[in-house]
């Protein structure tokens, strides 16, 4: 820190601080804070005016340091007291092996296999005024009122000449767990030209989170104790992994309309569930009761370069795959689909018997199914997760890599294959005949546990052609089998038989509905596709009329003017 006697100089600088603290919303990045959210308070989605090369750079920026250096400021208001001391935020962000649920610094330690390390320093509280109408140009006020007494150079752990991230940490809830428009949503923030410089380096990534949670009544989960303790981890660590280069993982889509949470096929069908700190396992919208957070996904490591899938093509026996929360080693293979496509699925074991100190509990959904749920946390399955991944199906440059489905995209880019989800089988078919704590069967409930696969479980040990789900591509069928055959501590023995490459479904090119011709009822399945809610061609290849690998109104164009104004005909499939 700088010497205090300058702290006189900070109320010099706030005039111009003020003057300088507009919000250059257009070349910015939010994660977090929904759309809608975003208009609402500057009128405008940010990120307009950078280019598709500025876009693509920040999206697939990753921290490639091994000691990530974060400065926490802390933000209090005269009236929004703060709680908590500093000291106790300095010990739940940056100490090691204190917190009987973890600090940050823990989990990113655990997460990452040792190969990140989180450092930092807590600021004492500063005394932010008004509450009222604070907002993010407030915060980036901050840097410059506060750099008299801050050295920012102190946060450059890979000396690039960019602070590793700021988080400024803020007095009382955050909103997306209180639901009052009064608190702040916490969300995560990425300049192209950054702030400064200050101490000879610049600030490109920071982030808020807030000091405390509101506490459900266990008598009745839907309502408030009006009691609000000290927050958990898992909102930090996942704001902090934005900074690190990671997406959101849930679907954006009426994220807020809670019916969402429990209406199969629409558009927010939750595709990670809590399986990773990327998605619900870090937000909390789903998690209400849950004080330790799930582990990046097997996809989220991958992308930051902590493990390295090993690939796995052809017939294998007694696969051994060790438990992601201990090691790197053997604990994720990838079974390619279509390379080009970047379509592939990934297995990894999640075991909450581990070792490990995070990966423990699933999600409280009692405020959405109470009472049929009691309130609390159950534990976490233990079993394989496949995740199905489709790279390509989102551009780097889209302007937030959001893990979108319909409507904006026919299916997710990440999502887990739910082994506990077959629309033929609802509530009745577990063993107490309704929805409980250890459901597996949730149907028509689209908000379920996500179950995964074990031998444990009466046919939830095999992943083929022929179960539900299925491991059918997103084109056609691959004939990839999975089968679990034992769990045995850290390690989980498979049988796996992946062929290699797609197999194709398209027979006749422009017969979307998959009837077997072409003809005019296919233009109508495109149309209502695209704009009335239908549902996704049953093979994308035969709706590519054009074959150039898309399925977008190019290829309804290009029906249409074969049928009507004699145009060429669909390309023949491969």
């Amino acid at each position: 820190m700088k010497s205090t006697g300058l702290i006189v100089c900070a109320f010099v600088c706030l005039a111009l601080a003020s003057v300088a603290s507009g919000v250059d919303i257009d070349h910015l990045l939010i994660r977090d804070m929904p759309r809608a959210k975003m208009v609402e308070k500057f009128g405008k989605l940010p990120g307009e005016k950078l280019t598709t090369d500025q876009l693509t750079e920040m999206a697939t920026y990753q921290f490639t340091g091994d000691t990530l250096k974060m400065l926490a400021i802390l933000v209090e208001w005269r009236d929004r007291l703060a709680t908590y001391p500093r000291e106790t935020f300095d010990s739940m962000l940056f100490s090691r092996d204190i917190w009987t649920t973890g600090s940050v610094a823990d989990y990113f330690d655990e997460s990452s296999y040792g190969q990140v390390a989180v450092t930092g320093d807590a600021n004492d509280w500063y005394d932010a005024g008004k509450y009222i109408n604070w907002g993010m140009d407030d915060f980036i006020a901050l840097f410059a009122e506060l750099d008299p007494i801050i050295d920012y150079s102190q946060y450059d752990g890979d000396g690039d000449g960019v602070v590793d991230a700021v988080c400024f940490l803020r007095s009382g809830n955050g909103q997306e767990t209180s639901g009052d428009p009064n608190d702040i949503w916490s969300y995560a923030v990425s300049s192209y030209y950054g702030w400064g410089p200050y101490d000879g380096v610049m600030i490109k990534h920071w982030n808020t989170s807030p000091e405390t949670r509101p506490l459900r009544d266990p008598d009745n989960p839907t309502e408030f104790l009006g009691v609000d303790p000290l927050n958990r981890i898992r909102v930090f660590a996942h704001e902090l992994s934005h900074n690190l280069g990671l997406p959101d993982l849930y679907d954006y889509d009426d994220k807020l309309v809670t019916s969402t949470y429990y209406t199969p096929n629409d558009g927010n069908d939750h595709p990670m569930v809590d399986w990773c700190l990327m998605g619900y396992g870090g937000y909390g919208i789903l998690s209400l009761g849950q004080d330790i957070p799930n582990h990046h996904s097997g996809w989220c490591k991958m992308k930051m370069g902590w493990v390295e899938p090993i690939v796995l093509e052809g017939e294998f026996e007694d696969v051994v795959l060790f438990n992601t929360e201990t090691t790197n080693v053997n604990s994720l293979y990838m079974l390619p689909i279509d390379p080009s496509e970047g379509e592939y699925f990934l297995l990894e074991y999640r075991n909450r018997n581990s070792a490990g100190q995070f990966d423990k509990y699933d999600s409280d959904f009692c405020a959405y199914f109470w009472p049929d749920l009691a309130y609390g946390n159950d534990p976490l399955d233990r079993g394989l997760m496949i995740t199905h991944v489709h790279d390509s199906l989102v551009p780097a440059f889209d302007e937030y890599r959001m893990n979108d489905g319909w409507p904006t995209y026919p299916h997710y880019t990440v999502a887990i294959e739910d082994a506990g989800y077959d629309p033929a089988r609802d509530y009745t078919y577990n063993p107490e005949g309704r929805v409980t704590d250890s459901a597996q069967w949730w149907y028509p409930y689209e908000t379920r546990k996500a179950a995964i696969f074990s031998d444990d479980v009466p046919g939830q040990s095999e992943f083929g052609p022929s179960t539900v789900p299925s491991s059918d591509g997103y084109n056609g069928p691959t004939d990839i089998y999975v089968r679990v055959d034992s769990i045995v501590g850290d390690r989980l023995y498979l049988y796996v038989n992946n062929p290699g490459g797609p197999i194709s479904c398209c027979e006749v090119r422009g017969d979307v509905d998959h009837s077997g011709t072409f003809d005019a009822l296919d233009i109508i399945y495109l149309v209502d596709y695209f704009w009335g809610g239908g549902d996704p061609p049953p093979c994308e290849e035969e709706a590519d009329a054009n074959g150039d690998e898309q399925v977008d109104t190019l290829d309804l164009l290009y029906l249409v003017a074969h049928m009507w104004e004699s145009g060429p005909a669909p390309v023949p499939c491969p």
